[in-house]
Formats: structure tokens, sequence, C-alpha cells
């Protein structure tokens, strides 16, 4: 991969990631239209991931702070933690990021081939956006609602999650709309999709590391590599932070049909 094209799809990386428009899938797509095949296997997905992970650190630093406040408080007086958790949300929305990158932890690690091999499947991947398209313009159906992330809700959001890691299916668009079906407040269905984001990319960053380890990808891709981190994290903060305020101001569910239209473009541009 030259380094064009590796400025090219991390800035693709960085505009899709936080909307709800499957960034792993446009990488699919991009990459076959730019005939762009990583050696490296999964190398560069994960350094774009990486880039768009440290964004969501940085625009979430204080808040990511509270939780670890939180829950280290927690952890330092066990025997007041029951009274510990009904009187401070931000522990609460720390157990609920932990429960809720339970499923995608669970599929990741039992079905790490069968997702690498899905990446492969541009069809696949034109049919996920498909569906993910009809998925956001439901939720123009979801009752406006004001509740918080409960246990029950971590565990049905972080299911949606755990699907979403399929190439095609948006990891935001779903867990964003599974919130706001389940009645969550729509600022913190938003908030709590990407931090929920965080534990899950760090996770699946550890678990290609060893795979990279074992099967470096060569010197010259190393540049690409770190070109298409930076960008994304560069252009991952602006994503990140315009996306927060589409989503307060309603704009939500209007991403479906640019979901259904990239995957019909695409279903056309096989056939």
């Amino acid at each position: 991969m030259d380094l064009l094209t590796a400025i090219i799809l991390g800035l693709v990386q960085a505009l899709t990631e936080f909307l709800p428009v499957s960034s792993s899938g446009h990488l699919v797509l991009g990459q076959a239209l730019l005939g762009a095949h990583d050696d490296g296997g999964a190398a560069f997905e994960i350094a774009v991931h990486f880039g768009t992970l440290l964004s969501v650190l940085v625009v979430f630093r204080l808040e990511v702070v509270r939780l670890f406040r939180a829950t280290f408080g927690a952890l330092a007086a066990p025997s007041r933690i029951g009274e510990r958790w009904k009187a401070d949300a931000d522990l609460r929305l720390a157990g609920a990021i932990v429960l809720g990158c339970i499923p995608a932890g669970i599929v990741g690690l039992a079905f790490k081939d069968e997702l690498e091999a899905a990446f492969d499947s541009v069809f696949g991947v034109c049919v996920a956006l498909i569906c993910t398209g009809v998925v956001l313009l439901a939720t123009r159906l979801a009752r406006p609602g004001d509740g918080e992330v409960t246990i029950g809700r971590a565990l049905l959001i972080g299911a949606a999650q755990a699907a979403a890691i399929m190439p095609g299916v948006s990891r935001s668009g779903s867990t964003i709309a599974t919130a706001l079906f389940l009645g969550v407040d729509r600022d913190l269905a938003a908030r709590y999709s990407f931090l929920l984001s965080l534990p899950v990319i760090f996770g699946a960053t550890l678990l290609q590391a060893r795979d990279l380890i074992e099967a470096p990808p060569p010197g010259d891709a190393l540049l690409a590599l770190g070109a298409g981190a930076l960008v994304s994290f560069v252009a991952g903060i602006a994503a990140l932070v315009l996306l927060l305020r589409l989503v307060r101001s309603g704009w939500f569910a209007h991403f479906g049909w640019y979901c259904l239209a990239a995957g019909i473009a695409g279903l056309i541009w096989l056939a």
C-alpha cells in the first residue's frame, strides 16, 4: 500500500468511524475501489482504528478521568460499593461500559478467523450497509427517552456492538440505535456509544498484536501504517465533535439514506 492510499483510507476511517455508516465497510469498499490490499492482513485496519481510539480519548478525556476515579474509588472501599453504586452516576456508567463490552469480547475471541475472512467479501459489506440503513431509518419510530444505561440495557447495547464487528454494520449506528429504542437519553446514548468503543478497540488491537509480532508487515509498509493512523487520529477528533452535534440535533436517522445508497451502489458496481 502506497503512502497516498494510506492517507486516503485513513481519512475514510476517521470520517466514517463515528458517523453511523460503518468505517470497516468503507475501508473494505475503499480498498476494493483503490485496488489496495494490505499484505499484513488486518494491520492497516488496526492502525487506523487505533488512531480513532486516541481521538476518543482526547475528546472524552475529562469523562474518562471521572470514570477511572469513580471505579478506583469504589474498589478502594469494597464494603461501600453498593452505596456508591446508587449515588454515583459515573460509577454506574463505568459498570455499564464493562458489561457492554462482554458480548463483543466473546464474539471477537470465538469467531476471530471468520470475522477476518468477512473483510474479503465486498458483497457482504454491501448487504450489511443496506441493513444498517434500515435500522437507522427505523430510529425515527423510537420514542424520546430520558433514561440511563442500566445493566440490562448495557448488555443489549453490547450485543448490538458485537454484531457490528461484521464489516458493513455500523458500530456507532447499531449501539446508538439500540440505546434509543431502549429509551436512553439521546445525548447519553451517543456518549455511551463512543466510550464503549474504547475497551473494544483497545482489546482488538492487543488481540491482533500477537499476529503482527509473529508476522510483522514489511518495513516499507510501516510508513503507510503510521500515516494512516495519524490521519485517522486528527480527522477523527473533528468527525467526533461533528457527530455529537448531529445526534443532539436529531439528524441521526438521516444517515440511513446514505447507507442504503452506498450499499445499493456497491451491489450495482459488483454486478
